[in-house]
């Protein structure tokens, strides 16, 4: 999809839009983190053709966890969002849920992969979106399969006043508010912490619990 397919889009959806109040029209995404992130570039010798590099631990830099925010059309970040942390038997054990610190504006599930699925997507509804909003809202969401359809939205919002708008495929990079923005300096910060860290050497890891 082009730039100019995906305004076009928006514009056909003008109507609809502006049958709601700014803090009626929510939008939001999954976003994931490397557990250890490593820049791609560094600092070598003239003529050096291989450069190592050293990681805490090597399992990380190849798993994520995942957030997924809502965000408003009047510039809020609602109160709770969902976060994925990875779990090989898709659940807690008892010994992490024991141990684990749950702030009260996170609701947290477990997945193998550190990723959303229909169950999680299930969950956020449920225990994220339908406790944070009114009866009336204009939710946009991406086109990835796990996200919502409008089967299980109407499940959490049985009120016609509340639609469900999935943007194009391939279109999110262009119109999706939250790619746009709210991601892109969270990752911006993200890398900048890691970079700290390993530059000097602190003891810490990051992606502890």
């Amino acid at each position: 999809m082009y730039i100019l397919d995906a305004q076009n889009w928006i514009e056909s959806k003008r109507t609809l839009i502006s049958k709601y109040s700014s803090y009626q029209i929510l939008n939001s995404d999954h976003c994931s983190f490397q557990q250890e992130y490593i820049a791609s570039r560094t600092f070598s010798f003239t003529g050096e053709r291989t450069t190592e590099v050293t990681v805490k631990k090597k399992y990380n830099t190849t798993h994520s966890y995942t957030v997924q925010p809502v965000t408003s059309a009047d510039g809020h970040l609602l109160d709770k969002f969902l976060l994925i942390l990875q779990e090989k038997g898709n659940t807690f054990g008892k010994n992490v849920q024991k141990h684990l610190i749950v702030p009260p504006n996170i609701v947290v599930e477990a997945s193998k992969s550190g990723k959303s699925s229909n169950e999680k997507q299930t969950a956020f509804l449920h225990e994220v979106l339908c406790p944070l909003v009114g009866k009336k809202v204009l939710l946009f969401l991406d086109s990835w399969k796990t996200q919502p359809d409008l089967t299980k939205f109407r499940a959490g919002f049985p009120n016609q006043d509340s639609q469900l708008l999935i943007f194009p495929e391939g279109s999110t990079g262009y119109i999706q508010p939250q790619d746009l923005s709210l991601f892109r300096s969270w990752r911006f910060i993200h890398e900048k912490i890691e970079h700290y860290v390993h530059i000097n050497q602190v003891e810490m890891t990051i992606s502890d619990r």
